[in-house]
């Protein structure tokens, strides 16, 4: 399983293609059917319910199970309660996209609080490589970048479903 960490972004990786493939399937399964939802809908949907589920599996297995090795791949300290912190947080923000598959109420919930976190956390990582010249995998790159680019994609999908309706 520490082969898992020593991947940069491999969550990020998953995340992005179990989401491209799970849109693609239920496209082409409903392709030639009347949809209730539109496709715009339908990748908001996947988008935001999966990224719950991930939220979930991540705050779970990278904060609670395997707490030291994410520590140790973005450069902070091990045995640090942050991560137990950080793990609840991740299953409450993920508890929230994952309702949204059926409940597009908790859409706007989950976006303000998925992106206020990770915003925050790109933050974070920014300063840790200025001030502590920390460049480890886990805080800078693929990781850095997903903290500004996902944020980014939730609001415009948001706001493209807004505006088709």
């Amino acid at each position: 399983m520490n082969k898992f960490f020593e991947i940069p972004g491999l969550n990020i990786y998953i995340q992005l293609a179990v989401t491209l493939i799970s849109i693609s399937i239920h496209l082409l399964a409903t392709r030639n059917k009347p949809r209730k939802e539109s496709v715009v809908e339908l990748i908001t949907i996947y988008t935001i319910g999966l990224a719950g589920w991930f939220s979930i599996i991540n705050g779970i297995f990278g904060h609670i199970l395997y707490a030291d090795e994410v520590a140790a791949s973005i450069g902070w300290p091990l045995n640090s309660g942050f991560q137990m912190e950080l793990a609840f947080a991740s299953i409450g923000i993920g508890i929230t996209g994952f309702i949204s598959f059926w409940n597009r109420e908790f859409w706007l919930p989950f976006i303000i609080a998925k992106s206020s976190l990770m915003l925050g956390a790109g933050y974070t990582h920014i300063v840790h490589m200025l001030e502590h010249g920390n460049f480890s995998p886990g805080n800078a790159g693929v990781v850095l970048y997903w903290d500004f680019i996902f944020p980014i994609l939730l609001a415009a999908l948001y706001t493209s479903y807004r505006f088709s309706r």
